[in-house]
């Protein structure tokens, strides 16, 4: 290989490397609490699957706890993840949407903690 194309073929090397998870966009955050049985358990329920992100101070513990006193979410099916932070629940959205599930973990939430929609997996009523 002629010298000038060395630096050519050096950078196209690296512009063809392999992607990495940034952590930050809807499906990292969504992979990182996915629990395949608890979706088919919640879409069997007529439940919906809710996904949201995490930011801020934090505690699994509080979360869950948290969680436990929002209407119409099933305790059993609250997933939480450090990297990237998220949680996942299954919701009855007859009781209520997932929107105002979230608005309702935020205010139940611990201080510093913020909680945000990423996604919604099933038909609502």
């Amino acid at each position: 290989m002629k010298a000038p194309l060395r630096p050519l073929a050096a950078a196209l090397l690296l512009a063809a490397s392999p992607a990495w998870p940034c952590g930050t966009c809807a499906e990292d955050r969504m992979a990182a609490t996915y629990d395949h049985a608890v979706v088919q358990k919640a879409a069997a329920a007529g439940r919906v699957m809710v996904f949201c992100a995490l930011d801020g101070a934090w505690d699994a513990e509080r979360m869950r706890s948290a969680a436990r006193r929002v209407g119409g979410v099933d305790p059993a099916s609250v997933r939480l993840a450090r990297e990237p932070a998220g949680m996942s629940f299954a919701l009855d959205a007859k009781h209520q949407s997932p929107r105002a599930a979230v608005l309702a973990l935020q205010a139940a939430a611990p201080p510093g903690t913020r909680v945000s929609l990423v996604r919604v997996l099933g038909a609502g009523p």
